[in-house]
């Protein structure tokens, strides 16, 4: 009688842990496939940041005499520009080595341009290829 209760109390402790295992094992897979998505994605944005090559250059106060100048290799495509408290949606690409004058980049969205002024404590914030860079 000694040997089938023990017999029984393993075949309980078994069928317990093979219970447990298979959530546990999903559980533990959900987490590792998200932690991989996570990483790929983030490492994406590291990518395209590192990519991203582009500066602010000023002639002077007037928005005609300030530049986006790409120093890097890759196009980018600037897609917001704010200036103090105005925002403009974009579209523009901008090819490797390139440089536009901000007038150029935000002419064709905005019927009061004219009336902005940039001085040198305006900051300007670009969203370029989904990351933004500010620039005071």
């Amino acid at each position: 009688m000694k040997a089938v209760t023990s017999i029984f109390s393993s075949l309980i402790v078994t069928l317990i842990t093979l219970s447990l295992a298979v959530p546990l094992f999903l559980y533990f897979n959900t987490i590792y496939n998200n932690s991989r998505s996570e990483l790929g994605s983030s490492y994406n944005a590291l990518q395209n940041a590192m990519n991203t090559q582009i500066t602010i250059i000023r002639a002077s106060d007037n928005i005609s005499d300030i530049y986006v100048y790409n120093y890097g290799k890759y196009n980018v495509t600037i897609e917001e520009v704010i200036i103090g408290n105005s925002t403009f949606i974009t579209n523009y690409n901008l090819r490797p080595l390139g440089i536009v004058s901000l007038y150029n980049i935000i002419k064709t969205n905005s019927s009061n341009i004219n009336d902005l002024f940039v001085d040198k404590n305006t900051s300007i914030v670009l969203r370029v290829n989904g990351n933004y860079y500010y620039y005071s």
